[in-house]
């Protein structure tokens, strides 16, 4: 079973229907399209309303807002126990013919990832299986994993780290001994959309820009696990 999540937040809610009808139109279909939201968001005072799915899209709330790590660890402890294969993706992006294809192809003990970057980036040495790729799995492009692979302590997020998902999971991947590989086929078939609300990668969140919480997040998964010390 082929199960595709996302998240989004509530200025982009109307918005979602090319995205969702983008990852409903992959050939073969996901077996569940899954959209994640917090009951409560940290950001965005007063009740959560959903928007109308289309057809094929399920609403999965989360009792805790986890920032945009939702995504992936929401499905991850629903399908605790499955033998799903559970892909996450970003909301502000249209995903082309064979992306979902592409992104499942290969080995599914391995965490298989659209883009990503080296530690080096974050002025870490990288820590990766002999067999990895990368060592920080980039959600917008797609991230397939198998729900085991994201255990219940990847839901205890350092505060710096909140809004830093793909450092944050790749950090816990690390830390799981995972290998990331890259499905670059299926980056190819991902288009940038623009949205209503803030975007992270311009935002200051909990005082940090995004660079300073990549970094931040980074010191923070060294310390929690002992992966990508400083070089």
């Amino acid at each position: 079973m082929r199960v595709v999540a996302l998240t989004s937040i509530p200025p982009r809610l109307p918005h979602l229907r090319p995205t969702l009808a983008s990852i409903l139109g992959q050939r073969p279909r996901p077996d569940r399209v899954l959209l994640c939201l917090p009951r409560r968001y940290r950001r965005f005072p007063g009740p959560v309303t959903p928007p109308t799915l289309p057809a094929g899209v399920e609403l999965l709330w989360s009792d805790e807002d986890l920032g945009p790590a939702t995504k992936a660890l929401a499905p991850a402890r629903a399908l605790a126990g499955t033998e799903a294969v559970l892909v996450y993706c970003d909301d502000d992006w249209i995903y082309g013919p064979g992306w979902l294809a592409a992104l499942t192809e290969g080995p599914e003990t391995a965490v298989r990832a659209g883009a990503g970057f080296s530690a080096e980036a974050l002025r870490r040495r990288p820590d990766r299986p002999p067999d990895g790729e990368t060592d920080v799995a980039m959600g917008f492009a797609g991230v397939a994993i198998r729900p085991g692979m994201l255990p219940p302590l990847a839901e205890d997020i350092p505060p710096e780290a909140w809004a830093v998902d793909d450092v944050w999971l790749s950090g816990v991947f690390a830390a799981e001994g995972l290998p990331i590989l890259l499905r670059p086929a299926a980056r190819a078939a991902c288009t940038a959309r623009v949205l209503p609300g803030p975007e992270l990668q311009r935002s200051c969140v909990g005082g940090l820009t995004r660079a300073e919480a990549n970094f931040a997040a980074a010191a923070a998964v060294h310390r929690r696990f002992g992966v990508w010390p400083p070089r």
